[in-house]
């Protein structure tokens, strides 16, 4: 069982183990937002219900930076071809520049966008006027950070899910 850690200010922070969110509660760290209705922990004199979201009674330091890499260019273009408006599956994307790298084009949050196989070989190294295509969305880096996101399971409880689908995480 997994507990997901908020801060004081409810910004989420992590997903912990149940032996670390205990930790946090006993200790006096943190207090549970939500338990697991059904799920206790019991020592030789207690028993705890297991807590399903945690706040600490302190603020958490984000990372200033998000990292520039893959899955944060899809996360960022929502899994969206910037050409064609079609949503799909991670591996079915690639990463396009806008400008092309043989023109000048760098790996940077402004110039890479997501695109499908189809799409990037239409544009290959041209620029879009040259292509005949048109971005979705301009790109830009982000004010989120989606590290979390990549810690969510498909069986975690779903009021996990409702604290990014509100607000994307911000930074």
């Amino acid at each position: 069982m997994r507990t997901l850690l908020l801060d004081s200010s409810y910004y989420p922070v992590e997903v912990i183990n149940w032996k670390r969110a205990i930790i946090l509660l006993i200790t006096g760290r943190a207090e549970a937002v939500t338990d697991y209705s059904s799920t206790f922990i019991r020592s030789t004199h207690d028993a705890f219900k297991l807590p399903k979201i945690l706040r600490l009674f302190s603020l958490h330091k984000a990372k200033k930076s998000i990292k520039f890499c893959r899955f944060n260019v899809l996360y960022r273009d929502d899994f969206i071809c910037q050409y064609c408006h079609g949503k799909f599956h991670p591996k079915d994307l690639t990463l396009d520049h806008v400008i092309p790298t043989s023109r000048g084009g760098r790996n940077t949050w402004e110039n890479v966008v997501a695109a499908c196989s189809k799409c990037n070989g239409k544009k290959g190294n041209k620029l879009l006027k040259e292509a005949g295509l048109k971005l979705n969305k301009v790109p830009k880096k982000p004010n989120w950070s989606p590290q979390i996101i990549l810690k969510l399971r498909q069986d975690d409880p779903d009021e996990w899910h409702e604290w990014f689908r509100s607000k994307k995480v911000a930074a």
